[in-house]
């Protein structure tokens, strides 16, 4: 016990900040995490229990957390705070894996500081809140890579590592398919070992099969629709826009000082972060310095590979810049790139810039120890920062129309002006709502379904519910009112069409960025 001393006391002060900050600043929840709350609701409920997320043939890891989240909602009640309390967990728990994977990969020292990084990373730092179905992906990632490390390290005469190496890689890509590069290059890798056996490598195909054995079911009873999904995501030609002028500019200028600051909910915002720079820098560090030793003798690679990586913390280093490569993979073959399909190379970067951190403290040169606190106070100063602000601002990211109607872009609504709105009409006692394609799975989950919602007046159909569950539309002859954004391009034209209707000017109530439109009683 006293040797984890320093991660138990980091892991009770990052559990105790981040449910301060679950309850300080994410009491609301943008369209995705709604869906999965709803879904945890109709399960608690008995009314339907999905295999893959509402609306779409994959992402089981979404039904998955609504599972979780019907559990919370027994005990705690259907609510926001219940339903991002199970995902702060699982957040505990993957960064305790994260610790143990760091720990097999090099020695206690060295995952003290890597979890201290992989705890303040910027680009993570909302995802610990984030309903997504994201959770059990990242659980996957540093156990797998446990799972790979004891293979590497155990006699091959075992035949278990295997067998639960080969189930864990077919439960994440179950859970969520953006986990198929990482879980191919692991096999590989394993594979190109030297000294694997041909029946443990049976077993591994065994265990795979197992864990991906629901998926495979479902695809067979349902004319392949989560392969053909899977297949259309990823058929955009995004490997060969990789190569073409002026992308390697877009990708690592633009895009990855966005991707290390805070701000990775959803799409990009069109501003660059300054802070997102110095986790950055600090990632090319890590990475440089990781990579030098290869680049000075190549050979060097085909012999750690083939060696199963377990000679020194050099190929250790390696095998992590490998997995940081294949993370990076549905980044680029994405036909629209966001941020989420490179989220697992931040745990790579973090352990490698622990290791940084912790050559730079083993050097004997005081220089390379100051600089290496420079990186550490940078690390630690400019993550607790963002942490601090992030718990200072409650409001939900999220779409809406820009470019006059044209395009949608990233917004920020505030916590307060969804509590105006969301009192204003349950107070109201209105039957139904209209709204933009942004609110109205949010509207469905925080008034517990007190009415219908819909969209369809603003020409979207976007219904996630199976037939099992009844989607209402709202009456046009009954109470309703009509929610958009102050200044959304819609305004205006409902105003007028109020007015055509009723003879009068509509009812306008704001709150914040919101706008509540009713026709006046009469």
């Amino acid at each position: 016990m006293r040797r984890h001393a320093l991660f138990i006391g980091l892991l009770i002060i990052i559990a105790a900040a981040r449910f301060t900050i679950l309850l300080a600043s994410q009491t609301h929840v943008h369209s995705d995490e709604a869906i999965i709350g709803l879904m945890g609701k109709h399960i608690l409920e008995g009314r339907y229990f999905p295999f893959y997320m509402y609306g779409q043939p994959y992402n089981a890891g979404a039904a998955w957390e609504a599972y979780l989240a019907a559990i919370a909602f027994a005990f705690f009640g259907v609510g926001v705070i219940a339903l991002k309390s199970c995902i702060v967990v699982l957040s505990l728990l993957c960064l305790f894996l994260f610790y143990r994977m760091c720990q097999m990969l090099y020695d206690e020292r060295t995952a003290v500081l890597a979890t201290i990084v992989f705890a303040l990373t910027p680009s993570l730092l909302k995802w610990h809140f984030q309903t997504r179905g994201y959770s059990w992906y990242f659980l996957s990632i540093p156990l797998l890579t446990i799972l790979f490390l004891s293979i590497q390290s155990t006699p091959n005469r075992r035949w278990l590592p295997f067998l639960l190496f080969g189930a864990v890689s077919g439960l994440s890509i179950w859970g969520l398919e953006l986990g198929i590069a990482f879980s191919v290059v692991l096999w590989v890798l394993l594979l190109m070992r030297r000294n694997v056996s041909f029946n443990n490598a049976l077993v591994a195909l065994a265990g795979f099969i197992i864990g991906y054995a629901p998926a495979i079911a479902f695809n067979l009873t349902h004319h392949f629709a989560n392969w053909n999904a899977v297949l259309g995501k990823t058929a955009g030609g995004g490997l060969a826009l990789f190569f073409h002028s002026g992308e390697l500019s877009q990708i690592f200028v633009t895009e990855m000082p966005k991707f290390f600051g805070a701000d990775t909910v959803l799409w990009y915002y069109p501003e660059k972060p300054a802070l997102g720079f110095v986790f950055y820098t600090i990632a090319l560090l890590a990475s440089g310095v990781a990579v030098w030793p290869f680049i000075r003798s190549p050979s060097k690679i085909l012999v750690a590979i083939r060696g199963g990586f377990a000679r020194s913390n050099e190929e250790r280093d390696l095998l992590l810049l490998l997995l940081t490569l294949a993370c990076f993979v549905p980044y680029v073959t994405a036909p629209f790139r966001v941020p989420g399909y490179f989220l697992a190379g931040c745990f790579f970067f973090a352990a490698l810039t622990g290791r940084l951190l912790e050559r730079c403290f083993a050097c004997s040169k005081a220089l390379v120890r100051v600089g290496g606190a420079g990186v550490f106070a940078a690390a630690v100063i400019t993550g607790s920062a963002l942490t601090i602000d992030t718990a200072r601002h409650n409001q939900i990211e999220t779409l809406t129309l820009c470019d006059q109607g044209e395009d949608y872009c990233m917004t920020r609504i505030p916590g307060a002006d969804l509590e105006g709105v969301r009192n204003y009409l349950l107070q109201d006692r209105v039957t139904g709502v209209w709204t933009t394609l942004s609110f109205v799975y949010p509207l469905l989950f925080e008034c517990s379904e007190a009415f219908a919602v819909s969209d369809t007046i603003f020409g979207f159909q976007h219904r996630v519910y199976p037939e099992a569950i009844p989607w209402r539309e709202p009456d046009p002859e009954g109470h309703f009112a009509i929610v958009i954004e102050r200044d959304s391009p819609f305004r205006q034209p409902l105003e007028k069409r109020f007015l055509q209707v009723t003879g009068a000017a509509p009812l306008i109530s704001e709150y914040g960025k919101l706008a509540v439109i009713e026709a006046k009683p009469r």
